[in-house]
């Protein structure tokens, strides 16, 4: 847990931002961040792989009663969506899959866009259309029966990796909270 890591550790200070931007990490000075999602060529940062969560489609039983629950990526065109904005792009987020090895992306019919991750989940709660999000997110909503997934051969799956500036030596306290997050993150939990 992160309270025995602290405890471990207890000179160490971590400051934990939780935001969807994209931050240059060299110029905020941040030790290391963790990303989700694939990580660009750079000859600035190194990424360490230190996880992967799958992304599901989910919807509130109401929706699914009203509107049913898509079988196919072509069904997704007939159903309404909860949009998701990228602040960095100013676009929604397209919809990602992976069939026969390729990756593509899928534009979904959004009835409301959204750009807060409590708010995507809570419209998707609220039967306001289909969400597409990380399972560990929504894993005490899918228990709950808040949630159902629709779909569940379409699921796609994501890296998570501790990024940090290549010009640095990998600090003893940055190589400890590697270690932790490697450790925590291989734990039978709602991520996989």
């Amino acid at each position: 847990t992160l309270p025995a890591f602290l405890r471990q550790y207890p000179e160490l200070e971590l400051i934990l931002c939780s935001s969807d931007s994209v931050e240059d990490i060299i110029l905020q000075g941040y030790d290391c961040v963790i990303r989700a999602g694939r990580i660009d060529d750079s000859t600035t940062l190194v990424a360490r792989p230190l996880a992967s969560f799958n992304w599901v489609i989910a919807a509130s039983p109401t929706y699914i009663e009203r509107y049913g629950s898509p079988e196919n990526l072509d069904d997704l065109q007939k159903h309404h969506a909860v949009g998701y904005l990228n602040h960095r792009t100013g676009r929604t987020i397209d919809w990602f899959f992976t069939r026969e090895g390729k990756d593509y992306a899928i534009r979904v019919q959004e009835t409301l866009v959204v750009d807060d991750t409590d708010a995507y989940i809570q419209a998707g709660i609220q039967g306001l259309g289909l969400i597409r999000v990380a399972s560990y997110l929504v894993a005490p909503y899918l228990h709950s029966g808040a949630l159902v997934t629709c779909m569940d051969n379409h699921s796609y799956d994501l890296p998570l990796a501790l990024v940090y500036p290549q010009n640095r030596f990998l600090p003893p306290a940055v190589r400890a909270f590697y270690d932790w997050c490697k450790t925590a993150l291989s734990q039978p939990a709602p991520l996989r």
